[in-house]
């Protein structure tokens, strides 16, 4: 690779998540409203608006994990890329909760091409409003989390 090229390519990861004090309602549509962040190169979160936007074209890993509590029922869940759902079922991942009060991680990963100036949520394409639980006994948890890594140098 030439130098000329190194210096076109650029790296770009990102990582968000939820944090609370008290559970965390999401009703069906709804987006997972983040509220913190970690490192973030080339990818822009603003917390006024939960609004994640990536800022490099590339080909990019997603992982994202839900702690889901309640009643008996299904949560699903998928990434919409500028507002529309990510085609073909990609990103679409979901949970079922067989008791009542069973507490279970979600997790979701995928690898989509993502063009630069794009925004990026995760959102609740279930029926059920879900219960995000903050706080495991006496301890602050993440509630969610979305990490994003550029893997292609386009």
């Amino acid at each position: 690779m030439s130098d000329r090229n190194r210096k076109k390519s650029s790296v770009a990861y990102g990582y968000v998540t939820l944090v609370g004090t008290e559970p965390i309602l999401v009703r069906p549509n709804e987006n997972i409203r983040f509220n913190q962040h970690g490192s973030l190169k080339n990818i822009c979160f603003s917390q006024n608006r939960s609004t994640i936007t990536i800022l490099k074209t590339g080909d990019y890993k997603i992982e994202y994990t839900l702690l889901i509590d309640g009643p008996a029922s299904t949560s699903t869940y998928g990434i919409f890329l500028n507002h529309s759902l990510v085609p073909g079922n990609l990103t679409n991942f979901g949970i079922t909760r067989q008791v009542n009060n069973a507490t279970l991680m979600l997790i979701g990963q995928a690898i989509i091409r993502i063009r630069k100036n794009s925004t990026i949520e995760l959102r609740n394409i279930g029926t059920a409003t879900d219960t995000l639980l903050p706080i495991l006994g006496n301890n602050n948890i993440n509630a969610a989390s979305f990490s994003m890594v550029k893997l292609s140098q386009c």
